[in-house]
């Protein structure tokens, strides 16, 4: 398992041009990663159908919440897009919410919600065999074709604890394009990553972007370091951080200035793009934001921010979350606006799997 784990590649575009997505949003030339570097920021909300709970709470909360929530943020922020998994929730939204599932169904085709993910449920990818993870596939973008009239071209499994090594050359063979999860630096066992690696990445973690290959040879393209579904935006993803004022860990901390920097470089995603492309030949990285377990939406002031950024407007920036909080604090009295969205990085508000369609052809090039 480990072997074949480790049997990953960098991609390095040939002709770094992806696809125009097809909602008036994403209607813009479509960028060149050799050259432009840019960030795809995907908005999320994770749902455990079950696990503290049984169907009748997320029939009668969860759902709900999920599509108000999101309702809201459409009129209110007009390059937001919303990705959703699990046509098995679907299911359940069209029979308990007719009525709301129908406005969904308007907000589908105008390209602001997207039935992401590709199958039934998140589901576990270890115990059930390969028919079974092809029948999710099967099954979940067979419904969406029929509810929508589109599918994802990629598999998202954000919480799933650990992956087999056959599972990109499984996703290729049922046409899946792409992958993303964010599980990896939960602990994963495989001796790649760290301070010293190509691309900085967490240890356990090969690479940000990458190609993912099987035993067999087929591939698919996996986001393997996105960050948490449940983060927020609260610095301008276009520019680089501003130095740490201290690089001293805080009192009974066991990580060394080594070990905090790195976490903090990981959320620095301007310098990621940049070292990512000078890698691999690919200035570009992919981005969760949103929230967790029981659905719902992103919190607002990290839409709010976005929509800033790709506008290039001035805001006042949110202060980031103390652990444990829900929603994070006021921006302090006085607080004054500052201009966003005028650094390097194109910051793209996307579909979960629009930085999985290649339009033309990559070649590979091994790090291992």
């Amino acid at each position: 398992m480990i072997r074949n784990f480790l049997r990953l590649s960098f991609l390095v575009a040939a002709c770094a041009v992806l696809s125009v997505a097809q909602t008036q949003i994403d209607q813009q030339p479509a960028p060149d990663l050799t050259k432009q570097p840019t960030l795809y920021v995907v908005g999320y909300a994770h749902l455990d159908t079950q696990w503290r709970w049984e169907y009748p709470q997320v029939i009668r909360e969860y759902l709900p919440s999920t599509l108000h929530d999101n309702f809201n943020l459409f009129e209110k922020y007009p390059h937001y897009i919303f990705n959703f998994s699990g046509a098995n929730r679907y299911r359940l939204m069209k029979e308990y919410y007719p009525a709301d599932y129908a406005k969904m169904q308007q907000y589908v085709v105008a390209g602001k919600w997207f039935p992401a993910g590709s199958s039934m449920e998140e589901s576990d990818v270890n115990s059930p065999s390969a028919e079974s993870i092809f029948r999710q596939v099967l099954y979940g973008n067979k419904y969406f074709r029929a509810d929508f009239g589109k599918a994802s071209a990629e598999y998202m499994l954000p919480d799933c604890f650990g992956f087999p090594a056959s599972l990109p050359s499984i996703l290729a063979h049922a046409g899946i394009r792409g992958f993303s999860t964010q599980k990896l630096t939960w602990g994963s066992s495989a001796p790649v990553g760290g301070p010293n690696s190509p691309e900085r990445t967490p240890e356990g973690t090969p690479f940000n972007v990458g190609i993912w290959e099987g035993p067999d040879g087929k591939t698919v393209l996996a986001g393997f370091n996105p960050g948490s579904y449940s983060a927020d935006i609260t610095t301008d993803l276009s520019k680089p951080l501003a130095p740490a004022s201290s690089t001293t860990p805080p009192p009974n901390s066991s990580m060394t200035p080594e070990e905090l920097e790195l976490r903090r470089y990981q959320g620095d995603w301007a310098r990621r793009v940049q070292r990512n492309g000078e890698v691999t030949g690919l200035f570009t990285d992919y981005h969760y934001y949103g929230t967790g377990d029981i659905g719902g939406s992103p919190r607002e002031p990290a839409v709010k921010l976005l929509e800033a950024i790709i506008t290039k407007s001035e805001t006042v920036l949110p202060p980031p979350r103390r652990p444990g909080q829900d929603q994070a604090a006021p921006a302090p009295e006085g607080a004054q606006p500052v201009k966003v969205g005028d650094g390097p990085v194109k910051i793209l508000s996307t579909k979960a799997d629009q930085m999985f369609l290649p339009s033309c052809r990559a070649t590979k090039v091994s790090l291992n």
